[in-house]
């Protein structure tokens, strides 16, 4: 009876919707910090093969101990992900096949003979392959451990850890993880192993996705690795930055994909994933390099060329005799060819900005004082 008193059951604050997302936000900083690191070492399509390979651990850690709860599956599945890992670069290592070819050979390999067990042995068992992609994040507060006198939602439990070994491993090998990241050889030199780093990257990278495997699936797992990484590094070159970032990302993913998901009842998992792949795009089409950033700066480019191009027209001859000629109201069209609308359109921007005004008396267009520091300014820059 007192031992019953003693347990804190994390439900008592936190309701069902909470436990998820706590859940949810915690898996995905997790993944979040170590996706920078694969991300900027092009490894991206590790986080795949770790993603579904990691099953035929599962199914083999099953086989042997016959028991779902077991911790062996687990460490089982820990496991073969970093042996799917050494197959790889074993594999490209031999320099017949490239690394992103050596990743399509073996984790459809590893994954194809996880369904080919799991319909073969495990039929009646809870491992069926809509669960292995999709998760069961709405089964995460009904799952529950008791650690030190708490339960708390195993899946919980799990990412915390993981999330306490990924910021401890970023934490204090940081010099060293951004030295083998970006030049591995002066690593090398400097007297500390980028293999090492590398394999170590690669097992907390595993166990990380072993832990989300099972409470978000195959699918988010990849998501969450990659798409807040991938967007961080579009808006930042800074290491720290990208970090930050990438966690800020996650977090909103998280956020928006959970509320809509529970809206319109539709997969939490798969709407955090589309929220993630939806949040990438509009990074890419809008950084400082995206796609319609390029487009709008090129309008803008174009129009300001056009500003510049009257600025010079008209210092180049209001001082001449056919000034009324050439920068008359009514004439000036015909010497720039363009349109009555688009020459008082552009006018009128130049004089709301205080570089051209109308000159009644000769019925022209003049710069004025600032526009005539502009059009020395352009005649610089044009080396005229």
């Amino acid at each position: 009876m007192f031992s019953q008193i003693l347990l804190f059951k994390i439900s008592d604050i936190l309701d069902y919707n909470q436990q998820m997302l706590i859940t949810l936000l915690i898996t995905g900083i997790a993944c979040a910090i170590l996706g920078c690191f694969l991300v900027l070492r092009k490894l991206s399509m590790i986080t795949d093969a770790l993603a579904h390979s990691i099953l035929l651990g599962i199914v083999l850690a099953f086989l042997i101990t016959k028991d779902l709860n077991s911790p062996i599956l687990f460490i089982g599945a820990g496991l073969f992900g970093i042996f799917t890992v050494f197959s790889i670069e074993l594999l490209s290592s031999t320099r017949l096949v490239k690394s992103d070819d050596a990743v399509g050979i073996i984790f459809p390999l590893f994954f194809s003979l996880a369904v080919i067990l799991i319909s073969t042995f495990a039929r009646n068992v809870h491992l069926d392959i809509d669960i292995v992609l999709m998760g069961q994040v709405i089964m995460i507060p009904l799952n529950n451990i008791e650690i030190l006198g708490i339960i708390i939602p195993k899946a919980m439990f799990y990412m915390l850890l993981m999330l306490v070994a990924n910021t401890l491993l970023i934490s204090i090998f940081f010099k060293e993880l951004k030295i083998s990241t970006f030049d591995p050889e002066f690593a090398t030199i400097a007297g500390f192993s980028s293999s090492l780093l590398f394999y170590a990257l690669m097992t907390l990278s595993s166990f990380t996705a072993v832990s989300a495997f099972d409470a978000v699936g195959a699918i988010l797992v990849i998501a969450l690795f990659i798409g807040p990484a991938a967007s961080a590094y579009l808006l930042t070159k800074d290491l720290k930055m990208m970090l930050l970032v990438s966690i800020l990302f996650s977090v909103a993913n998280t956020f928006i994909g959970f509320f809509l998901a529970m809206k319109i009842n539709v997969s939490i998992s798969g709407m955090i994933a589309a929220i993630t792949g939806a949040t990438l795009l509009l990074t890419v089409l809008f950084n400082k390099d995206g796609i319609i950033t390029a487009i709008y700066l090129r309008h803008k480019n174009k129009k300001e060329f056009r500003h510049d191009l009257l600025i010079m027209h008209l210092g180049n001859h209001q001082t001449e005799p056919d000034a009324e000629l050439e920068l008359g109201f009514d004439t000036i069209k015909d010497h720039l060819h363009w349109d009555q609308d688009a020459i008082e359109r552009r006018t009128t921007r130049l004089i709301d900005q205080g570089l051209v005004f109308r000159d009644q008396t000769r019925k022209i267009y003049r710069l004025t004082e600032k526009g005539q520091l502009r059009y020395n300014m352009i005649k610089i820059d044009y080396g005229m």
